[in-house]
């Protein structure tokens, strides 16, 4: 499936492999991830991760019971999103990478399928 919110192949490269992100804003962004937002969605059995970043945007993919979930958009604006803009205010955009059609697992069984 081609996912439209997918970064540039220049910033995301291989879409099997995990690239490397570097920079002031990726690492603010890792920061909360991992110690804010992670640990809450995980009681879900979710994870969010950073995939990329072009200027001030950001690209984030969630996995586990959150791909797929039909409350994904939800937890990504009311939860992650507002998490990382409280504590990252020049944060740009907040695109979600996440193939969603192919989660095995979701929290909550979307309706749209």
């Amino acid at each position: 499936m081609d996912n439209p919110n997918t970064p540039s192949p220049e910033i995301f490269g291989n879409p099997d492999e995990m690239p490397e992100l570097t920079g002031e804003l990726a690492e603010k962004v890792q920061t909360v991830l991992e110690s804010q937002i992670n640990p809450a969605i995980a009681s879900h059995g979710g994870v969010a991760q950073l995939v990329g970043v072009e200027g001030q945007d950001i690209y984030l993919k969630l996995g586990g019971g959150c791909q797929g979930c039909g409350m994904a958009q939800v937890t990504l604006t009311q939860g992650i999103e507002t998490s990382l803009r409280e504590a990252i205010p020049e944060i740009g955009n907040i695109i979600d990478a996440t193939d969603h059609a192919s989660g095995d697992n979701p929290y909550f069984e979307s309706a749209k399928k």
